[in-house]
This record gives structure tokens, sequence and C-alpha cells, in this order.
């Protein structure tokens, strides 16, 4: 079990809001490390920024531009163009609701997300939860056995099992966020997430760069924010899915 958060605050180096933490694995155990990171992520509270998205797979290789609306533990809207401004679609994933309109075909999908959750969209080699957790740099770490924890130059190293699935991460104490997190699978399949061209932004860090690999699969897709704003409020009506009267609709049984 993690420790508490407030012990986890206690690794601050001094009592400003700047998240760097100290690089010493004696005076900063893993559960202190992991809870501060938490600590972090969940600071985010909104999101909107404008990206650039490539995809690289066996099926689609190609590259898009995205607005991105985020609301933590709520919604999160992609809206998605291609090349001289063409509107390839829309998809809006609420608690429970999900809309996803293919503007190229005039198409769209609407229902509950337990319907979709299992489905890919936009090309992407990625199910709704990992969608929603990349594009908010987010890492949902479960309870693991370390292995080995220790410095590597200047970041923290873990290696951890939750088994039967292996883990190595890297956490970089100046920005207080994994950079680098590999996962290894007991069928020989592993992935890999990376994060980098950090901005501060509300005393936050966050990467503008974002990139997650599955090397068996020959799947790669990589997220580059071009402009980014954290928790500021966003209007209700920046989730909207406007679709045309003439798009016919798709109802998918599992």
């Amino acid at each position: 079990m993690r420790c508490s958060l407030f012990i986890g605050l206690l690794i601050f180096l001094s009592a400003c809001t700047n998240p760097k933490l100290t690089l010493n694995t004696e005076k900063v155990s893993f559960n202190e490390l992991l809870d501060f990171i938490d600590a972090e992520q969940d600071k985010i509270k909104t999101l909107q920024a404008s990206c650039r998205i490539s995809v690289d797979s066996e099926e689609f290789s190609g590259s898009f531009f995205a607005s991105v609306n985020y609301i933590a533990n709520d919604s999160l809207y992609i809206s998605v163009s291609g090349p001289f401004g063409i509107q390839g679609g829309t998809l809006f994933v609420g608690k429970d609701r999900f809309i996803f309109f293919n503007q190229m075909s005039n198409k769209f999908y609407n229902g509950a997300i337990a319907d979709f959750e299992e489905k890919n969209f936009f090309q992407f080699p990625l199910k709704l939860k990992e969608l929603i957790n990349i594009f908010a740099a987010r890492e949902q770490l479960p309870s693991m056995r370390i292995k080995e924890y220790k410095t590597d130059q200047d970041l923290y190293f873990i290696e951890s099992d939750k088994q039967p699935d292996q883990y190595e991460i890297w956490i970089d104490p100046d920005v207080a966020h994994i950079t680098h997190i590999e996962v290894h699978k007991q069928n020989g399949d592993s992935f890999r997430r990376e994060y980098s061209n950090f901005l501060k932004d509300d005393n936050i860090y966050f990467p503008r760069k974002i990139d997650m690999i599955r090397p068996e699969q020959k799947q790669a897709v990589s997220i580059f924010y071009t402009q980014l704003t954290l928790n500021e409020p966003i209007e209700p009506s920046a989730f909207l899915v406007k679709i045309t009267d003439s798009a016919e609709q798709i109802n998918y049984l599992r």
C-alpha cells in the first residue's frame, strides 16, 4: 500500500509550489514518490489544447491535427482534421455517454460507454480508456511489488511487477512526472510510453510530446501539443458534437 499523501508532500525541497523532488532514494521512498506523482496528476482539472497526432501501424499511417478539451473524471472531446483543414471526425466521451461522428463518411455512433470501450477510433490503435489517459498524460499504476528502486543518472528508476506484468518506470524529479514506462506481459507483448518536452502551466509540468509504442504489433501513436492551457474553465458548448441532419447512425452490437 502506498503511504498517505501528506508524507509524500514532505519530499519537497522547499515550501514553494515547484514540484522538484530530492533525487535520493534514501530520503524518498518509492511509495512517497508514487504518491507524489499521483498528486501532481490530480492537479490537472481541465485541459484545452491543439495538437498534431501521428499514427503508424500496419493498417494505417498518417498525421492529423486536433483540438482537445478535457475535464478530469468527466469528459474528453477530440475534433480531428487532416491536411488543408479537411474535417475527419469528432469524438466525445462522457461519464456514461459516447458519440463519434465520422465527417468523412457522414456516419455517427451514439450510445453507452460500455458499448464502445473495446473499439478503436480515428485509426488509433488505442481503446477508449487508453485514449483518455494518453491525452491527459496520465498513468494509472496498479499496486505493484517493487523489485528494484534506484537512481539512474538524473532520474528515479523503479522495476516492479503486478503479476503477470513486469514494469520499468523512469521518473524525472525536476518535473515530478514519469518520462518513460515499459510494460512487458507474460504472452511476450510489450508497450512503452514516453513523455517529454515539458512545459509549466499553473505550477504543473505537462509533457508537450507523448509517444506510445507497441513493438510487437508495429503500432505507434505520437501526440505533440502546439498550444496548451491547464485548469481554465471550459464552457459546456466546447463539448458539443455537431452532427449533420443527413448523417447515418450506426448501431453497434456487442
